[in-house]
C-alpha cells in the first residue's frame, strides 16, 4: 500500500480533514521562512491532537532543529550538527538532474536514516514549491537506494496515479497540490487525492 503524507498542516480543521480522509502521516513545517511555518504552541497542540496510528512528522532544516520535537519522525534537508534523536529520520533530497542520483547513492549518512524524501529543487525554497521534477529520475533513485522512497514535488489529485505507476514509491507527499492558499487545505482535494492513491493501489493489486 502506498502511504500518504499530507504536509504543511497549520490548523485543527485541516488536520481533522486529513485524518478523516485517511492520511497515514501528517507533516508540520518547522522552518520559520516557510509560509506554512507552525509556531511552538500551535505545533505542540496539533501534534497532541493527531490521533494514534497516524504518524506525525516535523519538517526542519537540520536534525538539531528538532531536538524538542514530540513527533514520531523528523524530515530534514541539511546535515549540520546531528544529535542522537529517539525517532525515525527522513532525509530530504532536492532533485535537479543526473547529479542527484549520485548524491543519493553516495549519501554518507544513510545508516542513520529510515527513508529518503524526493522533492523538486527550487533555488529559493527548501520544499513546498509545488513544482514537479522528472519522475524517471525518481524511479532510478528507487532502484539504487536501499531505503523507502517518499515522492513529493508537484503532486496533485490529477497526476498522483501516474506518479505511483511510474515511480512505485513507498509513500507520496502533498502540500501545495491540495491547498486553497499556503497553509490552508482544500478538503475536497484532500479527499480526492487520497482516494486516487487508494484507487491506484487497488489497480496495482488486481490488474484492473
Amino acid at each position: 500500500m502506498t502511504r500518504v503524507k499530507i504536509c504543511g498542516i497549520t490548523n485543527p480543521d485541516d488536520l481533522r480533514a486529513a485524518v478523516e480522509a485517511g492520511a497515514d502521516a501528517i507533516g508540520f513545517i518547522r522552518v520559520p521562512e516557510s509560509p506554512r511555518f507552525v509556531p511552538d504552541d500551535l505545533f505542540h497542540a496539533l501534534v497532541q491532537a493527531t490521533p494514534p496510528f497516524v504518524t506525525t512528522v516535523a519538517v526542519v532544516r537540520r536534525p538539531s532543529d528538532a531536538t524538542n520535537s514530540a513527533t514520531d519522525c523528523v524530515q530534514y534537508y541539511e546535515e549540520g550538527e546531528s544529535p542522537a534523536l529517539p525517532k525515525r529520520r527522513i532525509r530530504a533530497f532536492r532533485v535537479r538532474g543526473e547529479e542527484s542520483l549520485m548524491e543519493v547513492e553516495n549519501y554518507a549518512g544513510a545508516e542513520a536514516v529510515h527513508a529518503y524524501h524526493l522533492d523538486a529543487y527550487h533555488p529559493g525554497m527548501l520544499g513546498g514549491a509545488g513544482e514537479r521534477f522528472d519522475w524517471n529520475l525518481a524511479r532510478r533513485i528507487t532502484e539504487i537506494a536501499a531505503k523507502p522512497i517518499v515522492l513529493a514535488g508537484g503532486l496533485t489529485p490529477d497526476n498522483v496515479v501516474e506518479a505511483i505507476r511510474q515511480v512505485q514509491p513507498y509513500a507520496v507527499d502533498v502540500s501545495t497540490g491540495v491547498e486553497i492558499s499556503p497553509g490552508r487545505k482544500d478538503h475536497a482535494k484532500l479527499r480526492t487525492f487520497i482516494a486516487a492513491v487508494r484507487g491506484a493501489d487497488r489497480t496495482e493489486r488486481t490488474g484492473e
